[in-house]
């Protein structure tokens, strides 16, 4: 589908939202003013999807946080990457960010994505970018799930739940335009249709030119059904989306040390100097069905039945490689690839609810399978030097006069990936007494990964593994009729417990281990490497008082195990740990005032690393010690016709951190101010804000393997018109 036809779809949702507007909202009378105050971060009688037992966060012995729309529509957010402030110890980077895709870590670690509960992408290394269509709120576990989730990141996981059809006739749209010439268009449509069935639709269409050009264009439609026969309750969900970008896979080189000295920081020039090629892309194609129910048996046992599929086709053109010599930037390599991905998974999960003497238990059991098959194949065109990095032009002015090569000095290969995973589990969660909750729960899960060649390439690092049987050269490429093949069985535990002192106070206290297979189309020759795994201890206390305060504190160690990284196109695997405390907190001092803030204090070092032994003991890459956001919020009342005005602000916060395991490559810190102001009348809402109000100069994440970091930009702005019926 070409990207008019995308833009006229999702622009046609939002005029039939609109127009059908004024019908839907005759009846409310035209002077009502609604107060809109957004909700806490840590609603601890709220119930997490994540938790799968229906446990209110209070009762669960894990950090759990929930987003609200509300709050999120407060600050202006229109992707996932703008929620990341709500949540202590989330930022974005990792080993491998190349600007196309969501990366973030949690605690120092990589984090999982969820739709629905469901997985989303094949890994955390090369997914796509996350908006927030349809998207009711945003929730985060910290530390390992696999006991919950199986095949999950150790970091956390991260779970976009959307809304879910209703009988009542609704209808949003929204418009908000910003900086670099940035539209996003959102609208919705809910209400019975019929045969108690009832339906919804949301649809988005986003474009922008991007800070330094990182231009992107995306539009998606989803539409949702809900059914409710007798004892079932049933949802379908399709979803479409189309996401171009030109990424920045380079970012800011890194400076020449000086002498004497090891630690650099990105060079001194204008943040709007552009080092990747302007022939970079990344368009992705993502289609999605999903469908679910739940089952009631009886009043002790309910059966939820979950699946999924999702095809993904990725084409794109990035930038690797480059190294300062003297003032040029040399060695720049373009890499071409083209995955096509298909994605099942299915789920069937009965939970019991019984007692055993007087305590009361909530027993869930399941079973997963899921199947990811993926074709990928890339090539590497070498690209003149820039010869002046602090008056950069890129040399390159036609894509098609680049030579693409597979060799040994150029990145490539033409393989075909399989994944089967297969999981039992169970979770019980038991009232010991009122006050003393017990969590258990256990996954045994199976892994069978494997690559095979689609034709003869020369071996390569995009290409190789062991040669079985072993050979004098040592790796090989993948051929055809030749499949690498893992198999692995694991078993992945997680227990906690909640003493609740009192009624507004409680300790919790637990461990997760984890494991991850590394299987992914970025990294083909991974898959035959000994999965990652990690664990977690934890520790803390919550507090609450009443609706006006809500307080989260814990202590945490966490660990990730045979980290596989390539690094000057050679393989090499690491560990570490990372030790710190969190504390979230929600508070509400009279009922128009509303203020959430969170801090982290984390330290992050290696641990084991065969290939750089003297590297053990340093800071682990991208991630900073310290983390602190505040957001707070005001609403006045001004006269009934008028309506309500909020006033807010934030501040963002981090410190510098590394780009690289050798700590030579710095990334300053940064503090950031931001501020909004709403007009809400009724149905309407004008909002508009200022980010990063004092222009302070910052970057985001470093590229890549340390090769560079990427800017964050300076001040910007938007403006929203929203409207939506009551």
């Amino acid at each position: 589908m070409k990207m008019p036809l995308i833009r006229s779809a999702s622009l046609l949702v939002l005029a039939a939202t609109i127009g059908s507007t004024p019908a839907l909202a005759a009846d409310e009378p035209a002077d009502q003013t609604v107060v809109v105050t957004a909700q806490s971060t840590t609603p601890f009688d709220e119930a997490a999807a994540l938790g799968k037992t229906g446990t209110a966060l209070f009762d669960l012995p894990r950090s759990t946080q929930i987003v609200p729309r509300e709050l999120i529509d407060e600050q202006g957010g229109t992707q996932l990457k703008d929620t990341l402030r709500n949540v202590s110890g989330l930022v974005q980077g990792g080993q491998y960010s190349f600007g196309f895709y969501d990366r973030f870590v949690s605690r120092g670690l990589n984090v999982t994505f969820l739709n629905d509960g469901l997985p989303d992408t094949t890994s955390d290394l090369g997914g796509y970018v996350h908006s927030l269509t349809g998207v009711e709120r945003v929730e985060v576990l910290k530390g390992p799930g696999s006991a919950l989730f199986g095949t999950s990141a150790p970091g956390g996981t991260i779970n976009l739940v959307h809304y879910r059809p209703t009988d009542r006739a609704a209808a949003s749209a929204s418009l908000q335009y910003g900086s670099f010439d940035t539209v996003t268009a959102n609208g919705s449509l809910d209400g019975a249709i019929g045969g108690g069935i009832n339906a919804r639709i949301d649809g988005q269409f986003q474009r922008s030119d991007g800070y330094r050009g990182t231009r992107n264009r995306s539009g998606e439609v989803s539409g949702a059904l809900a059914f409710h026969p007798a004892d079932h309750d049933i949802l379908a969900r399709f979803e479409y989306r189309r996401i171009e970008m030109r990424p920045d896979a380079i970012g800011i080189p890194f400076a020449l040390p000086a002498a004497g000295s090891t630690r650099v920081d990105p060079i001194k020039v204008d943040l709007d100097s552009r080092y990747y090629t302007p022939f970079a892309f990344a368009d992705q194609s993502i289609k999605r069905a999903f469908l679910s129910d739940a089952w009631t048996v009886s009043d002790s046992l309910v059966v939820n039945l979950r699946a999924a599929y999702t095809d993904r086709n990725i084409g794109l053109a990035r930038n690797a490689g480059g190294r300062i010599a003297g003032i040029a930037l040399t060695g720049r390599q373009l890499r071409q690839q083209q995955d096509n991905i298909h994605d099942f998974v299915v789920q069937a999960e009965p939970t019991w609810k019984f007692t055993a003497g007087a305590m009361p238990v909530t027993l869930l059991t399941g079973f997963e399978y899921r199947n990811v098959s993926a074709t990928t194949r890339r090539s590497t065109a070498d690209l003149p030097n820039i010869p002046d990095i602090y008056h950069p032009v890129t040399p390159e002015t036609n894509l098609a006069a680049l030579n693409f090569q597979c060799d040994r000095a150029h990145s490539c290969n033409d393989a075909k990936v399989d994944g089967r995973f297969y999981g039992l589990y169970a979770t019980a969660q038991i009232d010991i007494t009122p006050r003393l909750k017990l969590r258990l729960a256990g996954r045994e899960d199976w892994f069978g990964t494997a690559a095979e060649g689609r034709s003869v390439i020369p071996a390569n690092p995009g290409s190789e593994h062991p040669c079985n049987p072993p050979q004098p050269t040592t790796t090989c490429a993948f051929i055809p009729g030749q499949p690498v093949v893992r198999n692995d069985e694991r078993f992945e535990w997680d227990v906690g417990a909640v003493y609740q002192i009192a009624d507004s106070f409680a300790l919790f206290s637990g461990y997760a281990s984890n494991s991850y297979p590394i299987f992914n189309t970025e990294e083909p020759q991974s898959i035959g490497q000994v999965p990652e795994t990690g664990t977690q201890v934890e520790a803390g206390l919550r507090f609450r008082q009443g609706n006006w305060l809500s307080l989260s504190s814990s202590l945490f160690r966490t660990t990730r195990k045979n980290v596989y990284v390539i690094v000057l196109n050679e393989s090499e695997v690491y560990s570490y740990r990372v030790k710190g405390w969190e504390t979230d907190l929600s508070l509400r001092p009279v009922p128009a005032w509303n203020i959430n803030a969170n801090f982290t204090l984390q330290d992050a070092v290696l641990t084991d690393y065969p290939q750089n032994p003297t590297q053990i003991g340093k800071r682990v890459p991208s991630v900073p010690k310290r983390i602190g956001n505040v957001w707070t919020s005001y609403d006045i009342a001004l006269p009934e016709k008028i309506g309500t005005l909020q006033l807010a602000a934030g501040l963002r916060y981090r410190s510098d951190y590394f780009g690289d395991t050798a700590q030579t490559r710095l990334l300053p810190g940064a503090t950031m101010v931001d501020v909004t102001a709403a007009l809400l009348n009724g149905p309407w809402t004008i909002r508009g804000g200022v980010r990063n109000i004092g222009d302070a100069r910052n970057y985001d994440y470093a590229a890549g393997v340390g090769s560079g970091a990427i800017p964050g930009p300076g001040r910007t702005f938007f403006v929203s018109l929203g409207v939506k019926t009551l």
